[in-house]
C-alpha cells in the first residue's frame, strides 16, 4: 500500500489551508441551504448548526476509521462495513429502535459503540479460530461474515416488528442526519475525541504496521497489542457514529484513498488529512441531500451510495489490472 517514495511525501501548508478553506465554505453553504431560503435565527442555531457539527464529526470519524483499517489489514477495500464494525453497531442500536425502547441519545451512542466493539471481538475470535489471527485477509473475511450475520439478524427483527415502526428503522438505516438541538453532536463528541486521540498518538505505529508485521516487530512495535488498540479505536469512531446517525457507507473507503493521492501515505499526515476530507465530504453530501428533492430530503446514505458505488467498482477494476501485470 505504501512505498518508500510515498512515505517521504509531505503535504505543504497550502494543502492544509485549502482543506480548511473548503470546509469553511461548505459549512457556510450548509447553513444556508434547505427548504427555507431565508431561515429565522432559531432554525440556524437549533437545526442547521447542530446538523453541521454532526456532519463534521460523522465524516471525520468514518474517514479515520477506514484509514486505520486499511493500514492494519493492508487492504484497499477495508472499511468499517467490510470488517463488520458497522453491522455490529447497527444491530445493537437498531435493536433499540425495533423494540420501541425510548432511550436518550447517549443510549444510542453507547449501544452503537458496544455493538461495534463486540463485532471487532467476534472478528478477532473467528480469525483466532482459523489459526491466522494476524493475517489481514483472514480478518477481512471474518469481518464480511460478521457483517452478513449482523445484517441478517437486523432484517429478521424488522420482519417481526410493528408496521408503524418500520419507516423509522428504514429511515435510520439509510442514514439520518436530522437533529433538533445539540444532544446528538454533544454526546458524539466524547467517543469522537477518544477515538481520534488513540489514533493520532499511534500514526507512527500505523506507518510501521503498514510495512508488514514482521518488519514492525523488528523495530520494536508490539504488533498484536497495538493492532488491538487501533481496532478498538476504529470501532469506537464508527460505532458511536452509527448509533447517532445510522449506517453511512463509503466515507471510510473514498476519503483515505483520495487523501492518499493528495497528502501521501505517511499516516502522520494521512490521518488528519482523512479527518478533514471526511468532514468536507459529509458536509457536501448532507447539503446535497437537502436540496436535490427539496422541500423533501434524500437520505444521506443514498447520496453516498451513488458516489461510493462507482468508486468501489473503480478500485476493484484497478486491483484486477494490477494483478494481471
Amino acid at each position: 500500500m505504501s512505498s518508500s517514495n510515498k512515505m517521504v511525501r509531505r503535504p505543504g501548508a497550502q494543502f492544509w489551508v485549502l482543506m480548511l478553506a473548503a470546509i469553511a465554505i461548505a459549512s457556510v453553504i450548509s447553513l444556508m441551504v434547505g427548504p427555507l431560503s431565508d431561515p429565522p435565527g432559531w432554525v440556524i442555531f437549533r437545526l442547521r448548526l447542530p446538523r453541521l457539527v454532526l456532519s463534521l464529526l460523522t465524516g471525520g470519524s468514518l474517514a479515520v476509521s477506514g484509514c486505520v483499517l486499511q493500514s492494519l489489514l493492508r487492504n484497499d477495500l477495508a472499511t468499517p462495513y467490510t470488517l463488520g464494525i458497522s453491522a455490529g453497531a447497527g444491530l445493537a442500536a437498531g435493536s433499540l429502535i425495533v423494540a420501541g425502547i425510548a432511550v436518550p441519545v447517549l443510549g444510542m451512542v453507547a449501544a452503537g459503540t458496544a455493538g461495534a466493539l463486540i463485532a471487532v471481538g467476534a472478528v478477532y475470535a473467528i480469525s483466532v479460530a482459523a489459526g491466522r489471527r494476524d493475517t489481514g485477509s483472514t480478518l477481512l473475511l471474518a469481518g464480511v461474515t460478521v457483517n452478513l450475520v449482523g445484517a441478517s439478524f437486523l432484517l429478521l427483527m424488522e420482519y417481526f416488528t410493528d408496521a408503524n415502526r418500520i419507516m423509522e428503522i428504514i429511515r435510520w438505516m439509510m442514514g439520518d442526519m436530522a437533529v433538533v438541538g445539540w444532544a446528538k453532536p454533544v454526546f458524539l463528541l466524547v467517543p469522537w475525541a477518544a477515538g481520534m486521540l488513540l489514533v493520532l498518538r499511534r500514526t507512527g505505529v500505523l506507518n510501521q504496521i503498514a510495512q508488514g508485521d514482521d518488519l514492525a516487530a523488528t523495530r520494536g512495535v508490539a504488533v498484536r497489542r497495538e493492532r488491538n488498540i487501533l481496532l478498538a479505536a476504529a470501532a469506537i469512531l464508527a460505532g458511536a457514529t452509527v448509533g447517532v446517525a445510522g449506517p453511512v457507507g463509503f466515507v471510510g473507503l473514498i476519503v483515505p484513498h483520495s487523501m492518499r493521492r493528495l497528502a501521501g501515505a505517511d499516516y502522520r499526515y494521512l490521518v488528519p488529512a482523512s479527518a478533514l476530507g471526511g468532514m468536507l465530504l459529509m458536509v457536501v453530501a448532507d447539503s446535497i441531500s437537502r436540496v436535490v428533492i427539496s422541500p423533501a430530503e434524500l437520505p444521506i446514505g443514498i447520496v453516498m451510495s451513488m458516489v461510493g458505488g462507482p468508486f468501489f467498482l473503480m478500485l476493484l477494476l484497478k486491483k484486477g489490472r494490477r494483478r494481471k501485470h
